[in-house]
């Protein structure tokens, strides 16, 4: 009895554990997916601004550079929820023990994301992953 206490315990510490480092994940991505169309934003406006100072015979560096620093920055912070999803995932693997071998993960034809190797489908973009 107390053996099946102790693995049910186990079940529901590790579906915790899994559970917030998913939710966690997904808001790191939500985030980086709101970078990214917020740079091409910006970087529609560079085009703009360069168009219409162009036009006017205005210089435009200054306001070009502006909008470089601010995507500069934008990058910057991909990079840094990049580094917190690596972070969770091994923080993850920490607390349940277990590691990855390199033979339980599929890349993804298509877009080239990795998934454990139970999957069948990308968890990014859908497709088989054969």
């Amino acid at each position: 009895m107390a053996s099946l206490k102790e693995s049910f315990s186990k079940g529901l510490t590790a579906i915790n554990v899994k559970t917030n480092s998913f939710m966690e994940e997904s808001k790191c991505k939500t985030y980086i997916s709101t970078l990214e169309k917020e740079i091409q934003t910006l970087k529609m406006n560079i085009g703009e601004i360069v168009y219409g100072k162009t036009i006017t015979g205005e210089s435009y560096e200054d306001a070009v550079m502006e909008i470089v620093h601010e995507i500069t920055g934008k990058y910057e912070e991909i990079e840094q929820q990049k580094k917190a999803i690596e972070q969770l995932a091994a923080e993850q693997k920490q607390i349940l023990g277990t590691a990855q071998s390199v033979e339980s993960v599929k890349v993804c034809p298509k877009c080239g994301a990795q998934s454990a190797g139970i999957y069948k489908f990308c968890s990014k973009c859908g497709s088989p992953l054969g």
